[in-house]
């Protein structure tokens, strides 16, 4: 679960990209010079020297943000001419050439431009023009930007086994995280719960079903009750509690289906949180409650009876599973199940930070990278296999990084395959192995719009539950009001009690019976039409019998000659990929970064890299030492981590909880200065300090060597 998006907004968009781009690039669009919003007074302007910074949206269009000190300022000051940026580009490692030219107002925060070129490196130069003389002030970072169409025809295939051996070194330590590396269960199928009955011998095909489990951590211990912290508890109780249900159940009747899961560290940290729990296990007991009353209230309203009555079924047997079965520890209960064989467990970036955003700090990719490596070890208790790109952004080198890190596989959109360095032999049926010796699935498209649009997919069935329709807003405040916010919010309390019935606000009742039948039919479609990769959250929040949908999909593939495996498994079989690399890309709208880096969300960047640039030079002056300066230390690795998550520019583009993602950009960024100025200044006030561990307690084991120059 991406994070709550607003009860009126369709949910299907936001993970239903279209991957086309935008007509007209480059010479033929006029220049863009949006109207940038200036930093919010509480983040500090980035200091240090001056510089400028390349970013890019997607191929065609470039943000560029520079840093002024004293010396610019005079400079620019004194200058009789305007200021001009010149943007040159070099292919195939050869001599920069000027691509273009334009004029830019220097107290502006940044400043887009667009290009034509791709499959280059690219570079800004920005100065004055005095007496007609450009006068270079600055000159950016290279930028590589991406091919948009599959590079060379030849091919080369590689043995994915030896790659790994040779990664895993002559000690055999594979990951940061463990000791040695990942290694197959050598244990008979009967022993991993495997069934023959239910995987053919000879299959006609493999369907690897990947879900994504995140959330950002929202953890506020100053309130008893938090508007945001019920993310969490909503995604308990739709999504984590009806997964683990199913999985128990797969487990039980040895079915031989794996699912792949990733859960982020932020999630787990928040699942394993005693005062998070503790808070989600009142918010159960009062939905229990209120499913009392429902039940009482709907008695004698036959379309609704037996659709309340089902809810207070379901809450009552999930709190006895999170009570006394799971004992409060769902993380606990998904390494298990791992363990038992059907399911693998994948990790994920420490706080889901947009990679290639931060790719102008190496070390702030490594420590997303190495720290989410080394929390899934630390809760799961083995080394993960595979890892889940934040937003599904790759960046071109980024395979060496997730090597370091004893990674064997990850996932990518499709345009990152359509555009690899050399077309893939086998188009999306199949990985390719990066440089690097990783191997990276791409992810389908197609059938993700089957599953995810509620308006060409399964989910939009008028049989099926309607999301939006909740007694949290249809029912009067006397009736419903002590179950919603204190502060007298309207939201959602999970009562629903219509289908979705068809594009009109005459909504008819909920007929589970007839749902489930309608989740038959589609599970059937799907295994005859089908490596897909969806938002665990999907599946029982935004639609409803989405867990039903994919105990139907398990059960029935092997009917249908197909097996269903997890990444590791395929590779393991079938160890001979082709060597490749994937295209820059994410799964967000457009395929690229604009969801992220845009007019409403591009002055987070210039402050989250000054305080990137920072972390380094504090770990490279304090890391040497012990005792109060290096929790002082590790603190601010986790305030930095903290303010980088992809969730908050994602709010901040679709305008949900805009004030409350500024507001923790801000506080984390502003916690980070505070602790690096106590250090430089040798002052660390421990009561200050002690108070942030017990505020932002995630990762208690960071450490900020991490974030050593690379």
């Amino acid at each position: 679960m991406r994070h709550q998006r607003g009860a009126e907004q369709d949910p299907a968009p936001l993970r239903e990209p279209g991957h086309g781009r935008d007509d007209g690039f480059g010479e033929d669009r006029p220049r863009v010079n949006e109207t940038q919003p200036r930093l919010p007074p509480q983040l500090p302007a980035p200091g240090g020297p001056a510089r400028a910074a390349l970013l890019l949206v997607r191929p065609g269009r470039l943000f560029l943000y520079w840093v002024k000190d004293d010396a610019f300022e005079k400079t620019v000051t004194s200058a009789t001419g305007p200021a001009e940026v010149r943007l040159e580009m070099s292919a195939e490692g050869g001599t920069f050439v000027e691509l273009d030219r334009q004029e830019l107002d220097l107290r502006a925060p940044g400043w887009y431009l667009n290009s034509n070129r791709t499959d280059c490196r690219v570079r800004a130069r920005l100065g004055i023009l005095d007496h007609g003389q450009f006068r270079p002030l600055l000159v950016s970072n290279e930028l590589r930007v991406p091919r948009e169409s599959a590079g060379g025809e030849g091919e080369a295939w590689s043995d994915f086994r030896e790659l790994r051996s040779r990664r895993a070194g002559p000690s055999g330590a594979a990951s940061p995280s463990g000791p040695r590396p990942w290694i197959a269960s050598t244990e008979p199928a009967e022993t991993r719960r495997r069934t023959a009955a239910a995987v053919p011998s000879k299959a006609l095909g493999y369907l690897a079903l990947v879900l994504h489990a995140h959330l950002p951590f929202v953890r506020h211990p100053e309130r008893q009750y938090f508007l945001e912290e019920h993310w969490l508890f909503e995604a308990i109780t739709e999504t984590y509690l009806p997964l683990l249900d199913l999985l128990e159940q797969l487990s039980q009747d040895r079915i031989g289906a794996p699912l792949t899961l990733s859960l982020t560290p932020t999630l787990m940290a928040m699942l394993r949180d005693p005062l998070l729990m503790e808070k989600y296990a009142r918010h159960l007991d009062r939905m229990c409650e209120l499913a009392e009353r429902e039940v009482a209230r709907t008695r004698e309203e036959p379309g609704f009876a037996p659709t309340a009555g089902f809810y207070q079924d379901r809450l009552r047997r999930f709190r006895k599973l999170f009570q006394d079965t799971y004992r409060r520890d769902l993380v606990a209960q998904f390494a298990r199940l791992e363990a038992e064989g059907v399911l693998e467990i994948i990790a994920c970036a420490a706080t889901h930070g947009l990679l290639p955003a931060l790719a102008d700090s190496p070390e702030a990719v490594r420590a997303q990278v190495l720290l989410g490596v080394q929390e899934h070890e630390r809760q799961i208790g083995r080394s993960p296999r595979g890892f889940w790109l934040p937003e599904c952004a790759y960046f071109e080198g980024l395979d060496r990084v997730l090597a370091e890190a004893g990674i064997d596989y990850f996932f990518v959109d499709v345009h990152a395959f359509r555009a690899a360095s050399h077309r893939p032999k086998l188009d999306l049926h199949a990985p390719i192995l990066c440089p690097a010796g990783v191997a990276a699935f791409p992810r389908d498209q197609e059938t993700t719009v089957q599953v995810w649009s509620s308006k060409e997919g399964y989910p939009g069935d008028p049989e099926y539950r309607d999301f939006y329709r909740d007694i949290g807003f249809d029912l009067d405040r006397a009736t419903v009001g002590e179950f919603l916010d204190p502060a007298g919010t309207r939201s959602m309390t999970g009562f629903k009690y219509h289908r979705i019935t068809g594009d009109t606000d005459q909504k008819e009742p909920y007929r589970r019976a007839a749902a489930l039948q309608r989740v038959a039919d589609h599970a059937r479609d799907f295994a005859e039409n089908r490596r897909r990769q969806y938002d665990a959250e999907l599946f029982g929040h935004w639609w409803f019998e989405g867990p039903e949908w994919l105990n139907a999909v398990l059960r029935g593939l092997g009917e249908r000659g197909l097996r269903a495996v997890s990444p590791s498994e395929y590779l393991q079989e079938f160890p001979v990929t082709q060597v490749s690399e994937p295209s820059t890309s994410s799964w967000g709208e457009g395929g690229y970064f604009e969801v992220w880096i845009n007019p409403k969300t591009d002055w987070i960047y210039p402050p989250l890299h000054d305080a990137g640039r920072r972390m380094v030079a504090l770990v490279a002056r304090f890391s040497s030492g012990g005792g109060m300066p290096r929790r002082a230390l590790a603190q601010a690795g986790r305030e930095l981590l903290l303010a980088q998550a992809s969730d908050w520019p994602f709010i901040l583009k679709n305008e949900t909880s805009v004030g409350y993602a500024s507001l923790r950009i801000a506080r984390h960024l502003d916690q980070f200065h505070r602790l690096a100025a106590a250090l430089e200044a040798g002052r660390v006030d421990e009561a200050e300090l002690a108070a942030l561990e017990a505020q932002d307690n995630l990762f208690p084991q960071v450490d900020p060597g991490l974030w050593r120059r690379a």
